[in-house]
């Protein structure tokens, strides 16, 4: 790895709306199996926009609730409080993830849409398999590309070169960017997560959602990560030049004990529930 370009992208990250405290507090709340509901609901409510924008959200049309929700305890008794941490989620990450990526071919709005469908579907895929931290996967899935925000330019810079080696070397388009960049964004996400101070599992997942076999610990969340992103890449959910060019790792599928028709229903369902957010955010479905 070039360590110094690699610094030096990073150092980029100044350029981009750092995660609230509050944000940062809940995810570590919710990570923390142990955590009650009176502390994700103590999380959120000093935060003034972030309460605004989960009241506004819970009063829209999209739910049809029979009474105004005038408080976050309303809104947690009525949606829950899985709901509730991925509309904030949701919502926050739709500012770092809205632009487009042309390094990526991605347009406006296409990595946010990949995102929220690879977060849903890892909490599917976690039901499955029975593997615990719902809330740490949703979060993981929803910034697990989030290295691409900041590799963009340099990826268009050098898009011919990385297309070249997908092409004549049959190399998935995360190996290329290895080979012509010295890194990957998926190694810029990760050392984004770590100055943001996220938990080392959500590191993990980051940075290993490509190459699972090489994550030292938290494997069954990677797993998780990996496999609800393959299949939303296949599945054409917020592709970009690079969507085609990544591949399912056997090894996941048999550790997890499922098969790619268990898959392929992860991403109906993962599809259907992105179309029910993007009607809640106001976003034209593509």
């Amino acid at each position: 790895m070039n360590v110094a370009l690699l610094d030096q992208v990073v150092a980029r990250v100044d350029a981009l709306p750092r995660l609230p405290d509050t944000v940062q507090r809940l995810i570590a709340v919710v990570s923390d199996p142990d955590s009650s509901l009176r502390e994700i609901v103590d999380a959120i409510r000093y935060d003034q926009s972030l309460t605004t924008e989960v009241l506004r959200l819970c009063n829209s049309a999209y739910y049809g609730l029979a009474r105004s929700v005038e408080s976050l305890d309303d809104a947690v008794c009525l949606l829950g409080t899985v709901r509730v941490f991925q509309l904030v989620m949701a919502a926050h990450a739709r500012t770092l993830l809205q632009q487009p990526q042309s390094g990526y071919g991605l347009p406006a709005g296409a990595l946010w849409d990949h995102s929220v469908a690879v977060a849903v579907a890892a909490q599917l895929l976690a039901r499955r398999c029975t593997v615990p931290q719902a809330g740490l996967l949703f979060t993981a899935g929803l910034l697990h590309d989030i290295g691409k925000v900041i590799l963009n330019e340099f990826v268009s810079v050098e898009y011919a070169r990385i297309a070249e080696r997908v092409a004549a070397y049959e190399a998935s388009f995360s190996e290329a960017e290895q080979q012509v960049l010295g890194f990957t964004h998926a190694e810029v996400g990760a050392r984004l997560a770590e100055r943001w101070c996220l938990p080392a599992a959500l590191q993990h997942c980051i940075r290993y959602h490509h190459e699972p076999a090489g994550a030292p610990a938290a494997r069954e969340l990677v797993d998780m990560i990996h496999l609800a992103d393959t299949v939303c890449l296949l599945l054409g959910v917020g592709t970009g030049d690079d969507g085609l060019a990544y591949r399912t790792d056997p090894q996941v599928l048999a550790r997890c004990a499922l098969t790619q028709a268990d898959l392929e229903s992860v991403g109906a369902e993962a599809i259907a529930e992105l179309r029910s957010v993007q009607a809640l955010f106001g976003r034209k479905q593509g």
